[in-house]
C-alpha cells in the first residue's frame, strides 16, 4: 500500500491517478475528504482525513502502507499554519508514525531552491524538513522540483488570468530571475519510478524542465498560448514588497507575499542535471504543455 499525503494537490491527484493506472494499491490523505469530489479519483483509491499537524490523525491512515509519498506544503502562510508547522513539524510528524508503523520507503518532494542559507522562509523551513527525512533512518529520496506547470496549477494559470482581465503584463523587477518549470506529469512520472528503483534511495534529485526561462519569456510564452496582447510594464520589487507586505494583512489569500518575492528574486534553475534519462523520461516543454491546457 502506497501513502500519498496532499493527495487533492496537482501533483497529488495526478499522482494517485497514475499509480492506481499502475494496479498500485494507493491510499490518500487530506483534511477535508468530504470536501472532496470523489469522481475525480479512481473507484478503488481509499482517500482518508488525515492531518499532518495532527498525530493521532495518521495512525490509521498508516496501516498496511509500505511507502510513503510527501507532498504536503503551503506557498503561503494562513489561518496559523505556519511555514515551520507545515514543512518541518508536519513532515516530523509524518515521519514519526512512519516509522511508528514500520513504513521502510519515504519519498520526499521538496523544492528547487532550498538549501542551509535560503534567504526566504519558504525555502528555510523546507530545508529543515529534508534533514529530518536524511536523519530519519527511513530508506528516503527527495525530489526538488522547480515551478510545477499542468493543469489547474497556481503558476501559469494565475498569471494568464491575470493578463486576461489586465490590458497590461506586469512583469516581476526586470524579468530577467531564470525558472525551469517542469510538467506535472514528469514530476509524477520520477516518483513513481523512485517506488520501484532501489539505486534512488538515499539520493536527492533536482527536477527542471528542458527550458531555462526569464520570468518575462514565461509571460511571452503565457502570451502566445492565449492569443493575447499585452503590453509589459516592469515593477520595481520595492514597490511589489511594499503592495505585498499590505495584502498580507488585509486578504485572507494574497496574491503575492513577501517571502515570494524574496525567492521571486532569484534564479531557480538546477545545479544538476535532473535524471531524466536515466529515469527514461523526456521532459515536456513549458511552450508545449501550457498549449495543453491554457
Amino acid at each position: 500500500m502506497i501513502l500519498v499525503s496532499g493527495a487533492t494537490g496537482l501533483v497529488g491527484s495526478n499522482l494517485i491517478k497514475k499509480l492506481s493506472a499502475q494496479g498500485k494499491k494507493v491510499r490518500g490523505i487530506c483534511r477535508n475528504p468530504t470536501k472532496v469530489n470523489n469522481s475525480d479519483y479512481p473507484d478503488e483509491v481509499q482517500l482518508l482525513k488525515g492531518d499532518i499537524l495532527e498525530p493521532a490523525s495518521l495512525d490509521e491512515t498508516l496501516a498496511d502502507v509500505d511507502t510513503v509519498i510527501h507532498l504536503v506544503g503551503i506557498l503561503f502562510e494562513v489561518g496559523g499554519r505556519t511555514f515551520a508547522d507545515v514543512h518541518f513539524k508536519g513532515t516530523e510528524n509524518l515521519l514519526n508514525a512512519a516509522k511508528k508503523a514500520n513504513v521502510k520507503r519515504f519519498i520526499h518532494v521538496s523544492a528547487l531552491g532550498t538549501r542551509f542559507d535560503a534567504a526566504s522562509r519558504y525555502h528555510q523551513t523546507k530545508w529543515q524538513a529534508e534533514e529530518a527525512v536524511r536523519n530519519s533512518g527511513l530508506d528516503y529520496t527527495i525530489f526538488r522540483p522547480s515551478v510545477i506547470f499542468g493543469p489547474e496549477d497556481k503558476f501559469a494559470n494565475q498569471f494568464a488570468e491575470m493578463v486576461a482581465k489586465s490590458p497590461v503584463a506586469p512583469i516581476l523587477g526586470d524579468g530577467t530571475a531564470r525558472m525551469q518549470p517542469v510538467w506535472v506529469n514528469d514530476v509524477t512520472q520520477c516518483l513513481t519510478h523512485a517506488i520501484e528503483e532501489p539505486t534512488t534511495i538515499g539520493q536527492t534529485y533536482e527536477l527542471g524542465g528542458p527550458d531555462i526561462l526569464t520570468f518575462r519569456q514565461i509571460i511571452d510564452e503565457i502570451l502566445l498560448a492565449t492569443g493575447k496582447q499585452r503590453l509589459k510594464v516592469p515593477i520595481p520589487f520595492p514597490i511589489l514588497t511594499m503592495n505585498a507586505w499590505i495584502m498580507e494583512r488585509v486578504l485572507p489569500s494574497p496574491p503575492v507575499t513577501v517571502d515570494q518575492l524574496i525567492m521571486a528574486q532569484e534564479d531557480n534553475i538546477c545545479k544538476a542535471d535532473p535524471p531524466w534519462q536515466s529515469f527514461g523520461i523526456t521532459p515536456k516543454s513549458f511552450a508545449t504543455g501550457i498549449r495543453e491546457f491554457l
